[in-house]
């Protein structure tokens, strides 16, 4: 991981640059670093953050420098099929356009949002809400949206096999919402310890996850191929499986199972505009908590050491980036 002088971003008339106060490290950048996936060699990455504004673009409405904000890092392209059918979040091209993704991210100084639009791709951060806190609304997002997904009605019990960030955040939400009970599954005693906290029944092992009450909705959320088909056999016939995670590989799932119990098997990927609305209010409201979860604080000086931290899982569950 190489520290580079790079030109600083420039606002063009629609766009808007931010002085990066902090940026967290995300599941999907320790793909990229450990195996190559999703983006390219030379990419400036960070697509977790929170800054205030510095530029704005002539032609840019409501956001002023001295703002604090953070943003969506996915860019819809608003010509595919996708962005056609008001689904931006699954833009076919999105990957090549955002930030982090094609456009330099935010472990850096400096980053410029293009196309700036205030409640879309831009959104204020509450008084309340940290610059550190800001920078963990895109995977609490993440949560809010995978929660979305699954449908929840109150009182129904919840499984989150996984509690780093993204399971954290998942097992808030599902609390926030009225499910109960929410059970969150993890091997590390920091992690399971953070949960307890936050008001979650943490287990160490998926076998230990009671029968009673039956599991309505299990959220996968460890990367682990194996705990896909586990997911499946803990939730009760006509449950749920939400798939949340990123896999370096295969995971098998045997589709008589899914036939026999009756199963709905949905995926969850990306946020929208409206996940990032909802996710600050959590914040704001307390609903939600960013700040039990953030294990570590590294200068951008020490962006591979504070990867390095990130990838031990029994030590840390958000490595976050800062500019004092």
């Amino acid at each position: 991981m190489s520290i580079e002088q790079v030109p600083d971003p420039v606002a063009g008339p629609a766009d808007i640059v931010l002085d990066v106060r902090a940026c967290g490290v995300c599941g999907s950048d320790l793909h990229t670093y450990t195996q190559g996936m999703f983006t390219g060699l030379g990419q400036i990455m960070g697509h977790e953050f929170a800054g205030e504004v510095v530029s704005v673009g002539a032609d840019v409405a409501d956001i002023s420098p001295g703002d604090r904000v953070t943003g969506l890092p996915i860019q819809p392209c608003g010509a595919c099929r996708r962005c056609r059918e008001q689904v931006g979040h699954l833009c076919e091209v999105w990957n090549t356009r955002s930030i982090a993704f094609g456009l330099p991210g935010a472990f850096a100084e400096r980053l410029r949002i293009p196309d700036a639009v205030l409640g879309r791709n831009v959104h204020r951060l509450p008084d309340a809400v940290s610059f550190d806190a800001g920078a963990l609304v895109e995977p609490l997002a993440v949560a809010v949206h995978a929660v979305r997904q699954a449908e929840l009605r109150p009182v129904q019990s919840a499984v989150v096999l996984g509690l780093g960030t993204i399971g954290l955040h998942v097992a808030q939400v599902l609390l926030a919402e009225g499910a109960s009970p929410v059970i969150g599954v993890d091997r590390s005693p920091l992690r399971r310890s953070i949960a307890e906290q936050l008001g979650v029944t943490a287990l160490a092992d998926v076998a230990d996850v009671p029968g009673d009450p039956e599991i309505d909705i299990v959220f996968e959320v460890t990367g682990a191929p194996a705990l896909v088909a586990q997911a499946a056999e803990i939730a009760r016939p006509r449950g749920t499986v939400l798939i949340v995670a990123l896999y370096e590989e295969p995971a098998r799932l045997d589709p008589t199972r899914l036939v026999h119990k009756e199963l709905t098997v949905r995926g969850s990927a990306m946020v929208t505009p409206d996940d990032f609305r909802d996710a600050i209010d959590l914040l704001a409201t307390g609903r939600a908590q960013a700040e039990p979860l953030i294990t570590h604080r590294k200068p951008l000086a020490e962006l591979g050491a504070a990867f390095d931290a990130q990838l031990d899982a029994d030590q840390a569950v958000k490595v976050v980036v800062v500019n004092d």
